[in-house]
């Protein structure tokens, strides 16, 4: 089993990126598998996890020392990805700007997480870029290139308030389609 810690979009934030999922779907037919997560910026990519009930007790003491911040987003980016069944497609994202309060956030997460689990490694420790997700599988990489070739066309310079932090919970390590959802949501 694997979890991750999430920020979770305020309503303005997440009505902004399901629109940005229809759009894209529209322009590349791409489908609504993100619509099975609220809108978030992931702190962390997902790590295994040894025990739910201690990562809910966790996750319950961290969010106590967290406070809302804005979260600034900069432009939209895709990447390939083999999310859905090993299909070549891709991923579709609303990429933010790194600021003191992410970094700090991400900083302490996993301090704490190394303190009560030992390591937990994830994709992408050493290179995360905060973002926004609004697309991912559902179609092959070209649907993908059309879409973005066709969204790019806009300014995606805004930002949002987040002010609730999200646990996510997956119990297929492989992270397949109906594996995972948002297990438990706190207010900051």
């Amino acid at each position: 089993m694997k979890a991750t810690i999430v920020l979770i979009a305020d309503d303005e934030a997440e009505n902004y990126g399901r629109k940005l999922m229809l759009r894209a779907h529209r322009a590349g037919g791409m489908g609504f598998e993100m619509a099975r997560l609220p809108q978030h910026v992931s702190l962390k990519q997902p790590f295994v996890i040894p025990d739910l009930d201690q990562m809910e007790k966790f996750f319950d003491s961290y969010a106590k020392n967290l406070k809302p911040f804005d979260i600034e987003f900069v432009g939209i980016q895709m990447f390939p990805s083999e999310v859905l069944g090993g299909m070549k497609s891709g991923v579709m994202m609303m990429e933010a700007k790194s600021s003191p309060e992410l970094l700090d956030a991400q900083k302490k997460l996993n301090e704490g997480l190394v303190e009560l689990f030992g390591p937990c490694p994830a994709e992408h420790d050493d290179d995360y870029m905060f973002h926004m997700t609004f697309a991912i599988g559902g179609a092959d990489y070209e649907a993908y290139q059309k879409a973005y070739d066709e969204l790019l066309k806009d300014d995606y310079n805004r930002s949002f308030k987040y002010s609730r932090l999200g646990l996510f919970y997956y119990d297929d390590d492989n992270i397949v389609p109906g594996s995972y959802f948002c297990y438990k949501i706190a207010d900051l």
